[in-house]
């Protein structure tokens, strides 16, 4: 729900410069578009375990983590018909988040005392995980210089490592575990066991070109996107969608000279 509403929110914005932005239908002028882009990516998990494969962990189940990342890429963009364009990317993805799980235990099976009060623990798996690869998909122009966007990714995991730990959070002023005498346990970093060598997307998204010269040469795109995971980041029940914000330059090449610009000076 939130995700509609900040396309709406982006819709009404860019929708203010429409009409002074509409002199030549864009797609008939447009030869092709290359560009860069980076976004901000909030990072949704979902895993559905207690503990990786092969690591010992005290949790009870670990089921969400979130995280914020760096996307970036290369677009290029070639018109179809009036209304479509195929969109090319080359992106790295940048899928890392927390995953933190919280649980109460009895102070006693702490320190050996007989106190009946209760402690609350922590755990975390810090992840860094990236993927590169190739993103293919159409943009709908319903009006000019807006455009949604819609198609797939595929790439393969360059990177996919972790850190761990468990942390007595409460009370804050006594209290340690019995098997290492200190207010954490089981302290390791590594590979993600059985990691994945691919990662798949849908995405879906909103875009709108803003001219940054008279001629439409250069364009400055802001975008919204969601991208949809389809398989688990290992063997174990774990996936993650995203949420991106972000900009595109862009240089796009007209088909021909024309006598009046695309954004023509009033």
């Amino acid at each position: 729900m939130k995700l509609i509403y900040l396309i709406t929110l982006f819709v009404t914005v860019f929708s203010i410069n429409l009409f002074a932005q509409n002199s030549i239908e864009y797609l008939d002028v447009k030869k092709y578009a290359i560009g860069i882009f980076g976004t901000t990516s909030l990072n949704s998990h979902s895993p559905d375990f207690a503990k990786l494969i092969g690591t010992p962990n005290c949790c009870s189940g670990f089921e969400t983590g979130s995280g914020i990342g760096l996307n970036i890429g290369m677009i290029f963009q070639y018109p179809i018909t009036k209304k479509l364009e195929l969109d090319l990317r080359a992106s790295v993805l940048d899928l890392g988040a927390d995953l933190i799980s919280t649980q109460q235990i009895p102070i006693s099976d702490l320190d050996n005392s007989n106190s009946g009060d209760i402690a609350e623990t922590e755990h975390l798996i810090s992840t860094s995980i990236s993927s590169f690869g190739l993103n293919a998909g159409v943009n709908y122009y319903p009006i000019q210089y807006l455009y949604f966007h819609g198609g797939g990714f595929i790439g393969f995991i360059v990177n996919g490592s972790f850190e761990q730990e468990e942390r007595l959070t409460m009370p804050s002023n006594r209290g340690v575990f019995k098997d290492t005498g200190t207010r954490k346990r089981n302290e390791l970093h590594g590979d993600i066991p059985e990691l994945n060598s691919l990662s798949a997307f849908l995405n879906f998204g909103v875009g709108y070109s803003l001219l940054l010269n008279e001629r439409g040469t250069f364009l400055l795109v802001p975008e919204i996107s969601f991208n949809y995971g389809l398989n688990n980041i290992n063997s174990q029940p774990w996936k993650v969608n995203q949420i991106t914000f972000g900009l595109a330059l862009m240089f796009n090449s007209l088909s021909r000279e024309y006598d009046n610009p695309i954004n023509p000076v009033k």
